[in-house]
């Protein structure tokens, strides 16, 4: 009877991490489907800078944010760390911005960077950090997830194994993608909102995450109530 009360207090953060992650999927869907109403294209480097700021490890602070490749596999969000567990150079990303991966671009790997000013935050260098002028990071990550960039950026590998393709960073700046002003302004205010509710969602979930964790193994040993975490629960979903 216990085990199937704690089973329901956290069936209740899995569900509500479950709808999030529908609701990002839809938003994500609609950016997309904005972002095709385009009417001219242009360069990406026309649109977009590229960063190559970088720092050595042993400037790293005792608490980083790491956007990494299985960081973005895992959850899209950064992994906080120890900068001293980090062993390579990494990109410093110093204000919002789009992370596109130049591994192996069969797997779409684009990031939108929407907010960088709690910790340090850098970056794998297997991404190209590109910072859209004069508009949001959530259009250009729009732009960049439309079929016809995927395609053309797929194109472009360099290398024979399968595992270790990458697309260089100039090449990439050459590719044509929709002209963000030919979208007109409600169109980029919706998709830069859209962008930041899935940015919001994404952090809930991930504190929704660390919550289930942290009270199973209080509840199985007795040391929280069911009904004292229902409360918490109730407050949170």
């Amino acid at each position: 009877m216990a085990q199937r009360a704690i089973a329901e207090v956290l069936g209740a953060l899995d569900d509500k991490i479950v709808a999030n992650d529908r609701l990002i999927s839809a938003a994500e869907v609609s950016m997309i489907t904005l972002a095709e109403s385009t009417t001219r294209v242009v360069a990406l480097g026309d649109i977009a800078a590229q960063s190559t700021a970088s720092l050595k490890p042993e400037v790293f602070p005792s608490i980083v944010a790491h956007f990494s490749l299985p960081a973005f596999d895992d959850n899209g969000l950064p992994e906080v760390i120890d900068g001293a567990l980090i062993k390579s150079n990494k990109f410093r990303l110093s204000r919002p911005c789009v992370l596109l991966s130049k591994l192996n671009p069969r797997i779409p790997r684009v990031w939108d960077v929407v907010d960088v000013n709690h910790v340090m935050s850098l970056a794998s260098t297997e991404f190209v950090v590109l910072e859209p002028r004069n508009f949001s990071t959530s259009v250009l990550w729009a732009l960049l997830r439309q079929s016809s960039f995927e395609v053309t950026l797929q194109g472009l590998v360099a290398g024979t194994s399968g595992s270790h393709q990458r697309v260089r960073p100039a090449e990439m700046l050459r590719i044509q993608v929709g002209d963000p002003a030919s979208l007109g302004g409600r169109a980029r205010s919706i998709v830069t909102h859209l962008g930041a509710v899935c940015h919001q969602h994404r952090l809930e979930s991930a504190r929704l995450a660390a919550a289930r964790d942290e009270l199973l193994p209080l509840l199985m040993s007795g040391k929280v109530r069911v009904r004292d975490a229902e409360r918490l629960v109730e407050g949170v979903v």
